[in-house]
Order: C-alpha cells, then structure tokens, then sequence
C-alpha cells in the first residue's frame, strides 16, 4: 500500500487551514477561567462564544472527528505494515510491539470519535 491514486492533499490541507484558522482568529481571543483554584491548578483557555455557535461547532467536531478516526485508520495501517515489513526479519517482539502500537493509535482515535460523538447526541438530546 505504497502507492495509491486517491488525492489526500485537499483532506490535508483544510485541515492545516482550519489549524491555522483557530490559532490567528480564535485562540489569541481566548482567556483564562479560574473555575476553582482547589481544583483547577491550571485554568481552562476559553474562546468566546455563542450557545447556537457552540451547538453548531460541537456538531461538526463530532463529524469530523468520525471522519479523522476512519482516516487515522488508514495511517495506523500503513503505518504498521510499515513496521511489519521492518520487522519482519525475524524479531517477534518486534513485530508484536508494532502490532501493539497500531492497535492502541487505532482505538484512541475510535475512543476520540467516540467521545465527540457522545457529546453531541447528549447535546443535541437536551
């Protein structure tokens, strides 16, 4: 799987985009909440926002985040064939702590898209 006809460059690029765009746009307007000083030793970062902004936002975190678990599986899996091949010369620990890494980069973007997912549908049902 070492090459391949499908144009990931668009699905990369907005990504970098959408990166860039929080960071000039959104996180220098965030500030600190002290919530509880107990508790909260290091204060949330808050971005201003809207109740139907915040609705809206959260919704499309659950999408993407659906989306970039499907597509972190195919890099886990390239990845790990990858690491496979390397080794594949005979070291079976090596090869069982390549499988091992692959499965857990798998679950925790299943476990993330899980999360959002969650998220929004308790969001969405109140």
């Amino acid at each position: 799987m070492t090459s391949t006809e499908v144009d990931w460059e668009p699905f990369i690029e907005s990504l970098h985009e959408a990166a860039g765009l929080w960071d000039r746009g959104l996180a220098c307007r965030a500030s600190r909440h002290d919530l509880d000083d107990e508790v909260d030793a290091d204060p949330p970062r808050v971005v201003p926002i809207t109740e139907a902004e915040a609705e809206r936002l959260m919704r499309a975190v659950a999408f993407l985040a659906r989306r970039l678990s499907v597509a972190a599986e195919c890099v886990v899996y390239v990845t790990a064939e990858s690491r496979l091949g390397a080794a594949a010369e005979g070291d079976p620990a090596a090869q069982a702590d390549a499988l091992s890494l692959t499965a857990l980069h798998a679950a925790a973007m299943r476990h993330a898209a899980d999360l959002a997912s969650a998220a929004f549908n308790r969001s969405d049902a109140a």
